[in-house]
């Protein structure tokens, strides 16, 4: 097997685990043993659970830093990133752990919602019109945790409706 294959499969293993598991209490034994790999080899691929959970948010959050890049979309970019890692994002939403194990990880977040709200609020918002934007992140976000077998589309289209009605209220 090639090796893009095989962290390809360590990676599907380990966001698995810490979503069924929990970060934290997650070894990389148990990557190991899922992927049926020893753990030498798991380290030739991986160096630690760090560098692992690394890969598996930083395409995330890239791709959200880059919906900020364009104001104009910004919300469908925003909601086509987290349907399509709906995942990741679970697990950032579920697993408080991931943020005391990775410090770094609770800046970016934060930042980059502050980011996120400010552009939804607008240039001199009202207290109204910041709420309702906090409340359209939030509403395109925190259904994710839903263990709904709903296919992307319909969820990238509620999502994006919902959010959009919260901004239009606060006008």
């Amino acid at each position: 097997m090639i090796q893009s294959d095989t962290k390809g499969r360590i990676l599907a293993a380990a966001l698995e685990l810490f979503t069924a598991r929990g970060y934290r209490t997650t070894s990389m034994r148990e990557i190991a043993e899922q992927v049926g790999l020893t753990k030498p080899t798991l380290y030739h691929y991986f160096r630690s659970k760090s560098e692992i959970i690394q890969q598996l948010l930083d395409p995330f959050l890239d791709n959200l830093d880059a919906a900020l890049e364009h104001p104009e979309t910004f919300l469908e970019r925003c909601v086509d990133t987290m349907v399509g890692h709906r995942r990741v994002l679970t697990l950032l939403l579920r697993d408080t752990t991931v943020y005391s194990e990775e410090e770094h990880l609770a800046t970016r977040v934060v930042t980059w919602m502050d980011r996120a709200n400010g552009l939804l609020a607008g240039p001199a918002p009202t207290r109204r019109r910041s709420i309702r934007a906090a409340q359209a992140l939030a509403a395109v976000a925190d259904p994710m945790v839903l263990s709904m077998p709903i296919p992307d589309a319909e969820l990238r289209s509620e999502l994006l409706r919902g959010a959009q009605l919260l901004l239009a209220d606060s006008d």
